[in-house]
């Protein structure tokens, strides 16, 4: 089996997300327990990069960074990036593969009007209001616009996704109910078996991409809510970040007054990102929306449950009082922190979790394109 994958972003580069890391574990895994040749197309992050293989996934490099807070940039960019792609396609992969995964954050490749392989949709989420999250006007209103436009052309293209949310919105854009899958993601950390010690002082953490649409602005002001009750309380942050965005939510963390008592760490290692999600009482996800919130559950694996706003994909992962807590507003958002004190949701945060093993979750994807590539 020859597979392509088209993504903006590869698991090595330092603004991967979520949908980056998921997609990752279902293709090394069909390398591996299938031997399938799997190619992964991505922007450059590296200029001096234009190829590189890990877990047996090869992964091409093209264009330039990708960049999503310097508008001229992107509007050359991004555009540039899809024509690479298409081009790429027309010259190396045409009629030598089996099967295309276009994945979609916001615009799609528009894989179907060019290519005459099979192909699947794989869809985190539909951006939609996100838009205005992320972007300034003009641009926000043109994504919106484009998205809901080149989404038409999947229509009747066989869909994955990791939640009923997403699914739901599929719908509403006249996507056929036969043709969407739902495959959740699965925990690729190792979980505890039971939780460790947790820190003296109380630590709440937010483990996200430190962009608009993860909602920091959101945490800095429910934190700052929360040291009203527990004095002493403490936020990390972790997330890579563009430096221009991250140094206005240090801006706005001193003019709350909290900024001594949040330390902002950056990307950091898998090891130290585990020994963070093992001793902190709570991760606080802001997200204005998810695709199935997979940070909830690596938490979870860790023995700390999630507390998260009533959003797409959070209202998929998470359930009230096993492994953390849905709120409807911030001042909704920090007494669910405070039941972390009268409730241990740390074992139930742990058994839950482990539900989701990402073998059989990479088995049930790859039974999908196995499927769609035999279909006459």
């Amino acid at each position: 089996m020859k597979i392509l994958i088209i993504n903006w972003r590869s698991i090595s580069d330092p603004l991967k997300g979520g949908a980056e890391v998921v997609t990752f574990e279902h293709a090394k895994r069909w390398a591996s327990e299938h031997k399938a040749e799997v190619t992964w197309i991505a922007a450059k992050h590296n200029q001096n990069l234009n190829e590189e293989t890990i877990g047996g996934v090869e992964f091409k490099y093209l264009g330039k960074e990708l960049q999503r807070d310097k508008t001229l940039d992107m509007l050359i960019s991004f555009p540039y990036f899809y024509y690479l792609v298409y081009q790429t396609y027309q010259k190396e992969f045409k009629g030598k593969i089996d099967l295309i995964i276009d994945e979609t954050h916001g615009i799609p490749f528009l894989t179907p009007i060019y290519a005459k392989e099979k192909i699947i949709l794989y869809i985190h989420e539909v951006a939609g209001t996100i838009w205005d999250k992320m972007f300034p006007f003009p641009i926000n209103s043109i994504g919106k616009f484009l998205e809901k436009l080149f989404l038409n052309s999947y229509k009747k293209i066989t869909t994955v996704t990791a939640s009923k949310s997403t699914k739901l919105d599929l719908l509403n854009l006249g996507f056929n109910p036969k043709n969407i899958f739902i495959v959740e993601h699965g925990i690729s950390m190792k979980s505890l078996s039971s939780p460790k010690v947790k820190s003296d002082r109380f630590t709440i953490l937010f483990l996200n991409r430190i962009v608009k649409m993860k909602g920091p602005e959101r945490a800095l002001s429910i934190f700052k809510k929360l040291k009203e009750e527990i004095k002493d309380a403490k936020m990390i942050m972790i997330g890579a970040s563009e430096e221009d965005y991250l140094n206005e939510i240090k801006n706005k963390a001193k003019k709350l007054g909290i900024f001594e008592d949040i330390e902002f760490k950056g990307f950091v290692s898998e090891e130290e990102k585990i020994a963070n999600l093992q001793s902190a009482q709570a991760l606080i996800n802001t997200s204005y929306k998810e695709g199935w919130g997979l940070v909830n559950l690596e938490a979870n694996s860790q023995g700390t449950p999630a507390i998260t706003f009533n959003v797409e994909g959070c209202k998929d992962s998470i359930k009230n009082g096993v492994n953390g807590f849905i709120s409807e507003t911030e001042e909704d958002f920090v007494k669910n922190i405070l039941k972390i004190k009268e409730n241990n949701l740390e074992q139930s945060s742990i058994d839950y979790a482990n539900k989701f093993r990402w073998e059989e979750k990479a088995e049930e994807f790859y039974k999908l394109i196995e499927k769609e590539v035999n279909k006459k």
